[in-house]
């Protein structure tokens, strides 16, 4: 079996991929890897990334142009065999919006698994990770403080969620992509690792779940990561946005967040996300339709 994880940037990317290889290791399923194999590795592995074993993870670009394997900003090396790379690593990582390419990439996977998060406190948290001090020298912003970024950058985040998220929902059925919402598993651990092994087709003893829940838990991870993971909470948003911020959410984002069932204001108590059963796509593929960021996929 291959995987691949995709993500918006502090979606929980790391937290998905963290679980995803846990139960492939109780599951004694081997996991390769391509860019272990692979001379720019032998030459940064040891590296103090963002994450521990970062230089380890086969991540990858999927963009019109082509297909990029690549470790932080560090390596980026044109793909010459897609084919090859799926078939050479268990687990892959994309932060990648879909485009032409991803129609061409993702059937070489066996499993797609989209994690999504409100794009609220993905903002927020986008703003703090630009001042650790990893981003800092791979990505340095141009922005003086997390709040000089946070409000230059917002407006142009909540869009991208949108599009990003909105596109890969419409096809959903398609390319037969599993998705899983970082406020589940923060609720809900347990519902939602049953649900990632029921679309996997993996069986697991109550006692292996255990296991991964304790292994992935927030105080392990950051343990581990301490530069990578901040709080591990949701709707951070509510206390640190002003009126006029969420409003703007509901603004740009307001008919997805409700859709999938997040809160619009604070008013809302004791709602998780998930996917509805008729999501309004035709709304949905109007909204992408009136952004006009780049080409909408029609089904």
């Amino acid at each position: 079996m291959n995987i691949i994880q995709i993500s918006s940037p502090k979606s929980g990317s790391y937290w998905l991929h963290t679980i995803l290889l846990q139960i492939l290791h109780k599951k004694d399923m081997p996991v390769s890897s391509f860019i272990q194999k692979q001379e720019e590795y032998q030459e940064v592995k040891d590296l103090d990334l963002s994450f521990k074993g970062q230089a380890e993870v086969d991540m990858i670009d999927i963009e019109g142009d082509g297909c990029y394997y690549r470790i932080s900003s560090i390596v980026r090396n044109k793909l010459q065999d897609p084919v090859s790379y799926a078939k050479s690593t268990s687990l892959a990582w994309t932060h990648s919006t879909l485009c032409n390419r991803s129609f061409e990439i993702f059937p070489l996977f066996d499993k797609k698994i989209c994690i999504v998060r409100d794009p609220r406190d993905r903002a927020l948290s986008s703003a703090k990770f630009a001042f650790t001090p990893y981003m800092q020298k791979q990505y340095p912003s141009s922005y003086a403080t997390p709040e000089d970024f946070f409000e230059a950058e917002y407006d142009r985040l909540l869009d991208q969620w949108v599009w990003f998220t909105g596109n890969y929902l419409l096809k959903k059925e398609e390319l037969d992509i599993h998705f899983v919402f970082y406020e589940r598993l923060l609720h809900d651990f347990d519902d939602e690792l049953d649900a990632i092994l029921n679309y996997l087709g993996i069986s697991l003893s109550e006692n292996e779940r255990k296991e991964i829940a304790e292994a992935v838990t927030f105080d392990n991870m950051k343990e581990k990561s301490p530069g990578h993971l901040q709080k591990g909470k949701y709707r951070k948003w509510e206390k640190q946005l002003s009126e006029a911020e969420k409003q703007l959410a509901i603004d740009k984002a307001g008919g997805l967040l409700n859709w999938l069932n997040y809160p619009l204001t604070s008013n809302d108590k004791n709602l998780l996300p998930g996917i509805p059963e008729n999501l309004p796509k035709q709304e949905l593929r109007e909204i992408l339709e009136n952004m006009n960021w780049h080409v909408l996929y029609e089904e």
